[in-house]
């Protein structure tokens, strides 16, 4: 696990260009990266060999036309990347309401806003009664003019839109152990990992009142299946793991998990490679989230992070947070870490 450096150790610039987004990270960062004499960029057309890219170049493309096609192309690169090594994602296709109502999903399947954090509104859809309950609760959205939280009560949500545009369907992967384990894996741009972490919650009453369709599935139609979701912020359970004096203690970990240690070390050497290749799409740090499948004895890709969760490995090296403006320092931090094993290659 990489000691996490301070603003004051960032080394001078001996000519390198930066890449970065201002409401991507903290504001104290790139003063620091001034100071040092680096040239500022957020535009890819003044990029050059000397670039190094704090935050990734797609966000260029936020306002192309062509950025889902463009970001379709990226990741598809990536998976036929960690495919080679016998890493794929789940089955997933875009959430349909006339799908739904006509019995097209397969049950098991997760229901997953790809837009939401901390494991909001993520569904397991278990039995045919969760499969009813689910329609009569996309029903019940789509059928209301329901206002938003803004002052403006004029502002309504067409949840018709909302549902198709945020959600998809992903086949269910039955992890190895009693827990919903995942894994999430921290790298950096310069082929380093920075630290990995189990995500870990003995699955209970699927129970999310943070949104009105996790509040309908937990009260008003309630899933009689359990919950999946392993974010701290439900109630899960991280192990930052990574540091040198718990290798025996690690092993045992993963085993109580039921995850080999040699496929998990392969895992993480694929999951470095991938980074470096992709660097200039995925920034100097990217959280990969991936799953093991019981019954396929594989690994899964769950989702890429840009911003991932930085709280314990930030919180495990004395740095704490209580505002977002402090996460936004701790994140910031590890960005000048990871740039720092940047500049040393």
């Amino acid at each position: 696990m990489e000691k996490i450096i301070s603003y004051d150790e960032i080394p001078r610039s001996t000519g390198q260009s930066i890449y970065l987004r201002m409401n991507e990270t903290d504001p104290k960062l790139y003063v620091a990266l001034l100071k040092n004499g680096y040239r500022i960029i957020n535009n890819i057309s003044y990029s050059d060999n000397s670039t190094i890219y704090i935050t990734g170049r797609r966000q260029d493309y936020q306002f192309d036309t062509d950025f889902n096609k463009y970001k379709k192309e990226v990741n598809n690169g990536i998976l036929t990347t960690l495919k080679k090594d016998g890493i794929t994602e789940p089955n997933t296709v875009y959430f349909s309401y006339k799908d739904l109502v006509n019995y097209k999903y397969q049950i098991p399947f997760v229901l997953k806003n790809v837009n939401q954090n901390g494991g909001r509104e993520k569904f397991l859809i278990n039995t045919e009664e969760d499969y009813e309950n689910l329609i009569l609760a996309c029903t019940f959205l789509i059928s209301k003019k329901i206002p938003t939280e803004s002052k403006d009560k004029r502002d309504l949500i067409d949840y018709g839109k909302y549902l198709s545009s945020n959600f998809e369907i992903q086949e269910f992967i039955k992890t190895p152990s009693k827990y919903n384990t995942t894994v999430r894996l921290l790298t950096s741009s310069s082929n380093d990992l920075l630290y990995a972490v189990l995500k870990y919650k003995l699955p209970d009453k699927y129970e999310d009142k943070t949104t009105l369709l996790g509040y309908l599935l937990s009260e008003v139609f309630p899933l009689s299946s359990k919950s999946i979701v392993s974010n701290t912020l439900s109630g899960g359970k991280n192990i930052l793991i990574g540091e040198k004096n718990y290798v025996d203690f690690e092993s045992e970990l993963l085993k109580q998990h039921n995850i080999n240690s040699e496929e998990f070390s392969k895992l993480i050497s694929s999951t470095q490679n991938v980074h470096e290749k992709y660097k200039s799409e995925l920034g100097i740090i990217c959280g990969f989230d991936y799953i093991y499948d019981e019954e396929k004895e594989k690994w899964f890709l769950l989702e890429l992070h840009s911003r991932p969760m930085l709280g314990d490995y930030s919180k495990r090296q004395g740095i704490k947070y209580q505002t977002d403006g402090d996460k936004k320092t701790a994140e910031g931090r590890v960005r000048a870490t990871a740039l720092k094993l940047e500049l040393s290659k």
